[in-house]
């Protein structure tokens, strides 16, 4: 027989078993070389474990991702939100100003339809000076509050 178990202190060995390894990973373990570790001890504890093995790596979960692309996607993240609280204050100064350029038309066309003498340069002035203002102090007082 090609076992040898040896005695408790060595490590048994069988010189078949480098060939029992190279067919059990080609998945080719049939005929002879089946009966052979079936009958010997080191290469049906060599078969026990690639099973085992094999059963662990089938039934692991996809690889987790590397701490360098982890860090790259949070980093690209934080961006994305220092960029996005940065641009909503300016995008809410562009509603008011608007908003704002909208109240100063009508109003300039409300005094022309009452015609009361009212100085129109001065109230267009004015409300040129607010349009720009009131979004200013808006942002400024929001950025504040962050």
């Amino acid at each position: 027989m090609a076992c040898k178990s040896g005695v408790s202190d060595e490590i048994p060995r069988c010189e078949r078993e480098p060939e029992v390894v190279r067919a059990l990973g080609r998945g080719e373990l049939s005929g002879n070389l089946l009966q052979h570790a079936e009958a010997c001890v080191v290469c049906s504890e060599v078969c026990a474990i690639t099973r085992h093995l094999l059963l662990v790596e089938s039934s692991m979960e996809e690889p987790l991702e590397s701490a360098a692309g982890v860090w790259w996607r949070l980093n690209l993240r934080m961006r994305h939100q220092k960029i996005e609280r940065a641009r909503l204050p300016l995008v809410w100064m562009g509603r008011i100003f608007a908003a704002t350029v909208l109240l100063a038309a009508c109003f300039a066309l409300w005094q022309v339809s009452l015609n009361t003498g009212v100085s129109y340069p001065l109230v267009v002035g004015l409300l040129a000076l607010a349009a720009v203002a009131l979004p200013t102090m808006i942002v400024l007082w929001r950025w504040s509050r962050s």
